[in-house]
């Protein structure tokens, strides 16, 4: 029987000390700040369906061969906090460790089966299991370059690999980047202070490019509003090969203070990166939010309705909440060539349920544990998959919500109606979004 990635295997005793994997993250203070920071709303009796649902549905964004399923129901945490990771380092029977790794003098690695149970190679992905990722300079060819090399090496048909697939793996472990900051000062993104501190973060993904998108979403449901804030993540807005934005993403972050930059090629598999170097800059300076939805630039999201759904949660559900449009039983692509290609020899299974990039929302109490469990959990080009596995390290499930749709059909983006009682849809190009913000905004609107 096939085991999950994740799942903890034995640990046997006599391993060498520097590939024991270090001791199990304590349980969290009991201080943690619940949500709550605005006065709860009575749940507005238009939605409906504001409590959580437990359907089935595929992954149709392209992900994995999907097939529907009953979701997981997710942990209500009756504690003070999730579990320690349990993505623990493994080590296989006369399957030693490669020699490779010793290349990377300050990693905290063990090598779990290079051997299946048939004499077989192992996935790469299966074989990795991290205890703690290489520290140092991301910028330097340093011990987190090492780690990506070793990893390679081990992998019998690399060269084959997709070429932004083999970028990704040899850099994977590099994941301590730089701020990218405007020339001459300014653009500096202010820490959250009391009484300050939102109850909701609008962690929004884009690229330097895509003005227009940022905008919009400035313009309509980003726009200030009591407890919330919000944030674009970006990448650097110079790269080989590419235009350089950098002027003009200057003035736009000096001009408007809600660009997150880092010194890191902005492509679709660096997209974890923001992630994790999000959660970073939460723990420093943003620590207290309850709420943070993980969104795209071209998703659209009914703030007030998402608000009063936040609202009217129980604590047993609010503490340990990852809430969006759930996919289980999905697999990854094998047929080379699309975006999503993942070969065998690299993961084999399905991946963990986990809910769509497209938009999510998670406690802002699992911020400092999900960056501990991403230690320890081997790096996934996939960043939606890749937090699906990092929550399934916690021990935690998603919930799926209907009102999360990131596959909206085009021909409905027209009716106001339709998305009155959504929490987030996806895609909506900027002109659709200003349209409908002022839609459903109008008291004359008739459904």
């Amino acid at each position: 029987q096939k085991t999950s990635p994740n799942t903890p295997e034995p640990q046997p005793s006599g391993l060498p000390p520097a590939l024991l994997p270090p001791p199990p993250p304590s349980a969290p203070p009991r201080s943690l700040p619940a949500p709550g920071a605005l006065p709860a709303s009575r749940r507005p009796a238009g939605l409906g369906w504001a409590g959580l649902e437990n359907n089935s549905a595929g992954d149709t964004r392209g992900g994995g061969g999907q097939t529907a399923g009953s979701r997981p129901r997710a942990l209500e945490l009756a504690g003070a906090g999730p579990r320690a990771p349990t993505a623990a380092p493994s080590w296989a029977g006369s399957c030693a460790a490669p020699s490779a790794f010793s290349a990377c003098q300050h990693c905290s690695h063990s090598w779990a089966s290079k051997c299946t149970s048939s004499g077989r190679p192992s996935p790469g992905w299966q074989q990795w299991r991290l205890g703690t990722l290489p520290g140092g300079d991301s910028t330097e060819a340093g011990d987190c370059r090492a780690w990506g090399a070793a990893a390679a090496a081990e992998i019998p048909d690399f060269a084959s690999y997709p070429e932004d697939l083999r970028h990704f793996l040899l850099s994977a472990a590099c994941r301590s980047f730089p701020r990218w900051l405007p020339r001459g000062g300014g653009g500096q993104v202010a820490s959250c202070e009391d009484p300050d501190v939102p109850y909701l973060l609008l962690a929004v993904k884009s690229e330097p490019g895509r003005f227009a998108e940022r905008q919009a979403v400035r313009e309509t449901w980003g726009r200030p509003a009591p407890g919330v804030r919000l944030l674009f993540l970006l990448g650097s807005p110079a790269g080989e090969g590419r235009p350089d934005l950098g002027s003009l993403v200057a003035w736009e972050s000096r001009h408007y203070s809600d660009l997150l930059l880092w010194d890191f090629l902005d492509v679709p598999f660096n997209q974890t990166l923001k992630d994790l170097l999000l959660l970073a800059w939460l723990g420093r300076h943003c620590p207290g939010v309850s709420f943070i939805l993980q969104g795209q630039d071209d998703a659209f999201v009914h703030t007030p309705a998402l608000l009063d759904h936040l609202q009217a949660l129980p604590p047993s559900a609010a503490r340990g909440l990852y809430l969006g449009e759930v996919f289980t039983q999905a697999k990854p692509l094998r047929k080379p060539g699309g975006p999503f290609y993942v070969p065998g020899s690299f993961f084999e299974g399905g991946y963990p349920a986990y809910a769509s990039g497209g938009g999510y929302v998670i406690a802002g109490r699992l911020a400092p544990w999900l960056l501990r469990a991403a230690a320890r959990v081997a790096p996934f080009p996939f960043d939606d998959v890749y937090t699906g596995l990092c929550f399934q390290a916690l021990g935690l499930a998603p919930r799926t919500h209907k009102g999360f749709l990131t596959a909206w059909p085009a021909d409905r983006t027209a009716d106001p109606c339709a998305l009155r009682d959504l929490l987030l849809v996806r895609p909506l190009s900027p002109q659709d979004s200003i349209r409908l913000w002022k839609q459903l905004r109008d008291p004359q609107l008739q459904c």
